[in-house]
């Protein structure tokens, strides 16, 4: 093998086959050569060339890389990766045409280069573009959007913090400084997360009958999958209005309701277990499936994302999280509550009531991105791997109960985006100017005749509140893409990526 340079700082590799000369006259001579197009490889370095015996003699390959800055960056052997070709770019030369033929069949594959030949001195020149996968896409197109600091994605992640600053709130909702894409700990490393009015996370995936799914990005989970909100479809979805909902009316034949049953602490399970039980544990299985469930999933069958599920992911899942209070508010029993009609806080009330007040606390709220019981809360499925996957503090392992990989988004997610608990904010990326629902318990009310398991929802004046579980609220599925997607745009050469009209596109 002999290696020769391109002008300008290019490489090629010629690859001179004197014993496959040598070959290919030994079968001209006894035999035909159409007896002969057997397929075989040849090493070139760390990757193969696929040729035919009788056809191939001497062949040149031109390997580049890094698609997404225009730049390449050649090098002596065929990499391995997220590569393809770049049939753009790519071409052979036959011997005494002079032309560049671009509809030679080539494939990557392998960490390989394989070619179909037809004739002998053809040399081909393959240009490799490297594909980000949707996590290094967007994690890049972040890392460029991000306010503060400029260049590095930075700021506070707010957890456990108690600090209003952290939030958009009141005449501080606008600051600048709460604008773009910040950090958080979840179960699995370091998130990061939209927050306040970005306009770079949308993208396109899927169809409902002939009309594109939007999505928007809530956040490059910690395991590198990226979890997203419905957004609407069609060929430019609504930014506000029903539109951004799968559900808005009974006529859409989906039925609102978190739950139709609604008188026991078990309600405020998405999948829930016995009524009237003396124990936690018998309250919170995993039995029945809730009435939003059920109607998420109607509505993922009736799209193509049964088709792509090669491209979702099912370990990360989705946080029903029935954790209890740690302390009791008022009547509101914490630890011991939890079961038949007791009336129970649980561990999202406990985070937006940390002073224990029966208000909103409009100061010290405490999300979180991480889920406290995966086991019984985290929803995945179905084929989540068994015995979890790798987190920050070892294996995280979810119920594996989901039949479709389809949730809603938590509390604690909306109010990382911008919807501080009780305060109104219209100007942040989830604001629709609809009511839908969140999946994080809130409470069980028990009040004289009344008793109502109650459910955060995000008010269509933008903030979280909290509303009975049989209330007819707007629906938008989330779902996680896997972090080795990989993905391109509508306007490859546009500026303003991860925009309404420069989406994300998954390939």
């Amino acid at each position: 093998m002999r290696i020769e340079k391109l002008s300008k700082g290019r490489k090629k590799i010629v690859l001179t086959i004197t014993i496959l000369v040598l070959l290919i006259g030994i079968i001209c001579i006894t035999n035909s050569r159409a007896k002969y197009q057997v397929t075989s490889n040849i090493q070139i370095v760390k990757g193969k060339v696929n040729y035919s015996l009788a056809d191939l003699n001497v062949l040149a390959l031109n390997v580049q890389s890094e698609k997404w800055s225009d730049k390449y960056n050649p090098t002596d052997e065929i990499p391995s990766g997220n590569y393809e070709i770049n049939m753009q770019n790519s071409y052979c030369t036959i011997p005494g045409d002079n032309i560049e033929h671009k509809d030679i069949p080539m494939e990557y594959k392998d960490n390989g280069v394989y070619i179909k030949i037809t004739k002998k001195g053809t040399k081909c020149y393959v240009y490799l573009d490297y594909e980000k996968t949707i996590s290094e896409r967007t994690l890049a197109n972040l890392k460029l959007k991000s306010q503060g600091d400029a260049g590095t994605i930075t700021g506070p992640s707010c957890a456990g913090e108690k600090d209003s600053t952290c939030y958009s709130s009141g005449s501080d909702k606008n600051n600048m400084a709460q604008n773009g894409v910040f950090s958080a700990e979840d179960d699995f490393g370091t998130s990061f997360y939209f927050r306040g009015t970005v306009n770079n996370n949308w993208l396109k995936f899927g169809k409902d009958d002939d009309d594109d799914l939007w999505w928007k990005i809530i956040r490059v989970n910690g395991n590198g999958t990226i979890r997203l909100i419905y957004a609407g479809k069609g060929s430019s979805p609504s930014t506000t209005g029903e539109g951004t909902q799968i559900a808005t009316t009974y006529s859409d034949g989906i039925n609102q309701k978190y739950n139709e049953k609604y008188d026991d602490n078990t309600y405020v399970g998405f999948k829930y277990g016995l009524t009237g039980q003396t124990k936690y544990g018998d309250t919170h299985k995993n039995n029945a499936k809730s009435t939003i469930m059920t109607e998420l999933e109607t509505w993922y069958k009736k799209t193509t994302l049964g088709s792509l599920i090669s491209k979702i992911d099912v370990n990360t899942g989705f946080c029903n999280d029935r954790e209890l209070s740690p302390e009791n508010h008022g009547n509101y029993l914490g630890p011991t509550g939890g079961y038949n009609q007791e009336p129970t806080a649980y561990a999202g009330y406990h985070r937006t009531h940390v002073s224990k007040s029966d208000n909103w606390d409009t100061t010290d709220q405490e999300p979180t991105l991480k889920c406290a019981n995966p086991t019984r809360d985290l929803f995945t499925g179905p084929s989540a791997t068994t015995g979890g996957i790798e987190g920050k503090n070892g294996k995280v392992e979810g119920n594996g109960v989901l039949e479709y990989p389809v949730g809603l988004i938590t509390a604690d997610e909306v109010i990382y985006a911008g919807g501080f608990a009780g305060q109104n904010n219209d100007e942040y990326w989830l604001y629709t100017n609809q009511n839908y629902w969140t999946m994080s318990p809130y409470y069980f009310y028990n009040s004289g005749l009344s008793r109502y398991a109650y459910m955060f929802i995000v008010y269509s004046y933008g903030y979280l509140t909290r509303d009975n579980v049989n209330t007819a609220y707007g629906v938008r599925p989330v779902i996680n893409l896997k972090a080795d997607t990989k993905i391109d745009f509508q306007d490859p050469d546009g500026e303003n990526k991860g925009t309404i009209s420069n989406p994300y596109i998954v390939k």
